[in-house]
């Protein structure tokens, strides 16, 4: 007589917990709405790789506390006050906030991307934002004395260089098409890549030209190798950067908002002065 009753008692427990979960993912879910979601917890999270100016970079302040600072950023702050909320910042490397995007551990990424057709299949993009100086370029940075040896790109290439490139970016691509595949060393920072070209553990390493700028400052005996003749995207395929955020309908409005925020802060000029903004704290930095 026991079974039958104790066989009752587990499948309304089973009910219940079931009615329970069901409960719990309906409100959490913010009706399956990214930017409702923000709304309700009162901050946007986007995650960047502060080693890239003007657009992501580290600043001390007059408490010499590092601060995170950049065009990027200021496209950052103008997007949570849109919505009305606070802006987290979760900084990794560049390779970290590609995985934290697919993994949607951020609501969006912003640190310089270009929407590749790679990217495109894990990830999705605002409308793209025009870098502002039509001066900078993807090249290649190596030291002064390998810069005598290579007198075009054709000869860059003839050396079969060993290269660096930030890993997971199109840097990495662009040194596919200089070199073979075993001879390109992925690392997580910009800096750590200048640090193994001054060791001589690389020949050069690929670069923008406008992040890899302040590095002359510090690495005297580093050279860009010049936009005539050594330009990696001269049609410009990369120089739009986007906002990158998860698949999946529910970040449609937000990046909805996103694109108007986008289309406001180049109509009233902001992403050019944020840029300039930028180049002058980073100047600063360096003197």
């Amino acid at each position: 007589m026991k079974k039958p009753v104790l066989v009752k008692v587990l499948l309304i427990l089973s009910v219940i917990s079931v009615l329970m979960m069901a409960l719990s993912s309906c409100g959490t879910s913010s009706n399956g709405d990214k930017l409702a979601e923000i709304k309700k917890k009162g901050y946007i999270s986007v995650g960047t790789s502060p080693d890239f100016p003007p657009n992501e970079f580290y600043v001390l302040d007059e408490n010499n506390q590092k601060q995170i600072v950049g065009s990027d950023i200021e496209l950052a702050k103008a997007i949570a006050e849109k919505i009305g909320v606070k802006l987290e910042i979760k900084a990794t490397d560049f390779d970290g906030v590609l995985a934290n995007i697919q993994a949607g551990q951020i609501d969006m990424g912003i640190s310089g991307f270009a929407a590749t057709e790679a990217r495109k299949q894990v990830m999705q993009f605002s409308t793209g934002y025009q870098r502002s100086s039509s001066a900078g370029y993807q090249g290649i940075l190596t030291t002064k004395d390998n810069a005598d040896i290579y007198a075009d790109l054709d000869s860059f290439k003839d050396a079969e260089p060993v290269l660096g490139a930030q890993r997971a970016s199109i840097q990495y691509e662009m040194a596919l098409k200089l070199t073979v595949d075993s001879n390109i060393k992925q690392l997580g920072t910009i800096d750590a890549l200048a640090l193994a070209l001054d060791a001589g553990d690389l020949d050069a390493v690929i670069v923008a030209s406008e992040s890899a700028e302040p590095l002359l400052q510090t690495f005297t005996d580093f050279v860009i190798l010049p936009k005539s003749g050594f330009d990696l995207d001269p049609e410009g395929m990369y120089s739009t950067n986007v906002i990158g955020f998860p698949l999946g309908e529910e970040y449609q409005s937000l990046i909805e908002l996103c694109d108007e925020v986008i289309e406001e802060s180049r109509a009233a000029g902001l992403l050019e002065q944020w840029v300039e903004e930028a180049k002058e704290l980073r100047d600063l930095q360096t003197e």
